[in-house]
């Protein structure tokens, strides 16, 4: 099936007006070819026809613009004005140029204002250095604020003397006693006589009590463990405790010179760290085995201090030390030189 062909476009004729003047002038010439004059009216009234229909035509096409639009069409492009002239730029040097006129300096005052804000905040008045000093009395006040403690002299003691002894620390025991031997030297030998040997009753319940809260950190439960890693996790810190006991009261008794007593607490601690656990990791044991090593080698610095030891003494001493070398093979060095002494 053939298309037709498209159709062409139709085009708006805007001259239709002037098509029947040849017609009308054709028609004109036939009758009155002899009369110009009319022949010339008809043509300018043809004329006349033809503009009024264009102007018709391009009212349609464009419409008459608005007030507002004449208005702006009427002002045209800006333009610049007439009178205009260009700023003068020449240079003109520094000296020449007028100057502005100085102000009028007020006077310093020597006080300083002070201005005053709106909110009730205390400002410290400074004085002035360089102001002379003001003949007025002025309350002066006190750079320290704070009271200052006074210590009053206490009165003598009237009651018994062993009361008073009592409510004293060690370290005001001595210079009371330093302060007597002083003022009276001869009695110093009554008190060395009569010095006695130091407790360790009271050490031996200190250590017995550390070992315990040990024991009661540990699990209760029969299924667990109570030597390994998370039992030791439980119990680390009173462990820890118990061995820096240990040591204190060491150190404490060696400052005393009083060797006697140092290789009685010797063997009381060995025997409170021995009944300690012995955990599964061995790590956790060291601070067991830094507590061993630290009694031997007091034990063995009293043993070379003490002057002479009964050979009675000496055989109870071994035996005793004897049982010490599962626990630890530091002691042997103690051993040997009860050998020696033994000898002698």
């Amino acid at each position: 099936m053939e298309t037709p062909p498209p159709e062409p476009p139709t085009r708006r004729n805007t001259r239709s007006a002037l098509i029947e003047i040849p017609a009308r002038l054709s028609a004109l010439s036939v009758n009155d070819r002899g009369n110009g004059r009319i022949h010339a009216n008809i043509m300018t009234n043809l004329m006349f026809d033809n503009v009024e229909e264009s102007n018709r035509h391009l009212a349609l096409i464009s419409p008459t613009p608005s007030p507002d639009e004449l208005v702006i069409q009427a002002r045209g492009r800006r333009r610049l004005p007439i009178t205009w002239s260009p700023p003068d730029f020449h240079y003109t040097p520094p000296g020449s140029r007028p100057r502005s006129p100085a102000k009028e300096r007020t006077p310093v005052k020597q006080q300083s204002t002070i201005v005053l804000r709106s909110t009730p905040r205390k400002r410290l008045l400074m004085p002035d250095p360089h102001d002379p000093p003001s003949s007025s009395p002025e309350k002066k006040s006190s750079p320290n604020p704070k009271k200052v403690r006074i210590e009053l002299p206490m009165p003598p003691f009237q009651g018994p003397i062993e009361s008073a002894l009592k409510a004293l620390s060690a370290d005001q025991l001595i210079s009371v006693i330093q302060n007597v031997i002083i003022r009276h030297p001869n009695l110093e030998e009554d008190i060395r006589q009569n010095l006695p040997a130091p407790d360790l009753r009271p050490i031996k319940d200190k250590l017995n009590e550390l070992k315990r809260n040990i024991y009661k950190s540990l699990p209760n439960s029969r299924l667990t463990s109570k030597t390994d890693s998370p039992a030791y996790n439980r119990a680390a810190t009173h462990v820890l405790a118990f061995k820096k006991a240990v040591l204190d009261e060491g150190r404490h008794l060696v400052s005393s010179q009083q060797w006697e007593c140092v290789i009685e607490y010797v063997v009381l601690a060995w025997e409170q760290v021995a009944a300690t656990p012995l955990w599964d990791n061995p790590p956790h044991n060291a601070p067991r085995r830094q507590c061993f090593k630290f009694l031997a080698a007091q034990c063995m610095n009293a043993l070379k201090k003490v002057y002479s030891l009964p050979a009675d003494q000496i055989a109870v001493l071994q035996a005793k030390l004897q049982t010490f070398v599962n626990d630890s093979d530091d002691v042997q060095a103690c051993l040997k030189y009860l050998e020696e002494v033994k000898r002698k």
